[in-house]
């Protein structure tokens, strides 16, 4: 990876973790497209007894461990980054060739051994 690279993700990874700690506070206090949707609708309650699901660690834009709030809402964004960071990365090292494809026309490639 060269230092442009480097530089270009530090720096596009700093602006996503300030994005989803900061301004996605602001964004989660009203409901998104879908939940919109179904109050316009008169379709947000269920129309069965519903069961009742085990807690999980990301649980209405909220890191459960911190409880509510501003904090609680920063650190869930900021892991959130860091996950999808981490399988994009992770899927972009599996998919990455291994030796260079030279381009078409380029007459270094009948030289090669």
């Amino acid at each position: 990876m060269t230092a442009y690279n480097r530089r270009t993700l530090i720096v596009g990874v700093a602006v996503a973790a300030v994005i989803a700690g900061v301004v996605s506070y602001f964004a989660s206090s009203a409901p998104d497209g879908l939940e919109k949707f179904q109050e316009d609708q008169g379709a947000a309650a269920p129309a069965y007894p519903t069961v009742e699901a085990p807690p999980i660690a990301f649980q209405e834009y909220n890191f459960n461990g911190l409880g509510e709030g501003f904090w609680a809402n920063a650190v869930a964004g900021v892991v959130g980054i860091g996950l999808v960071l981490g399988i994009l990365l992770g899927v972009g090292r599996l998919l990455r060739r291994r030796c260079p494809v030279a381009p078409v026309g380029d007459d270094r490639a009948a030289t090669r051994p």
